[in-house]
């Protein structure tokens, strides 16, 4: 990932380089936006079955205000994209997405390996 990020993804022209780094920035808070709400939900769908049974109480405050601002983070990386990357790098934007999709596939795999 950090290799990807930091070369640009191979672009040698600086403004393709940004392309790059804002399309991989958008992949991210796209994600980020349905990740933190499904990690939220998950949570709170545990403390329902296993915690409170015990008498513990968790508050997630920390998912909730992550869950509550991740959807404005998405909007506003779509919003630098369509500002500032020329509509000729849509392949930049592409190939950073399809980066980022590879770079974390992995993680994604093992982690639902782990929740079987």
């Amino acid at each position: 990932m950090m290799s990807d990020v930091t070369t640009g993804g191979g672009a040698q022209c600086t403004v393709e380089q940004a392309s790059y780094a804002l399309g991989y920035n958008l992949a991210v808070e796209y994600l980020a936006a349905y990740e933190k709400q499904w990690l939220l939900d998950s949570f709170r769908a545990l403390d329902k079955q296993f915690l409170a049974d015990q008498g513990r109480e968790v508050e997630w405050e920390f998912l909730e205000i992550h869950a509550e601002g991740e959807p404005e983070h998405a909007d506003l990386g779509h919003k630098a994209v369509t500002s500032f990357v020329p509509s000729h790098h849509q392949n930049i934007l592409a190939k950073a997405m399809e980066d980022h999709d590879r770079d974390f596939a992995h993680f994604y795999d093992h982690l639902s390996q782990l929740l079987k």
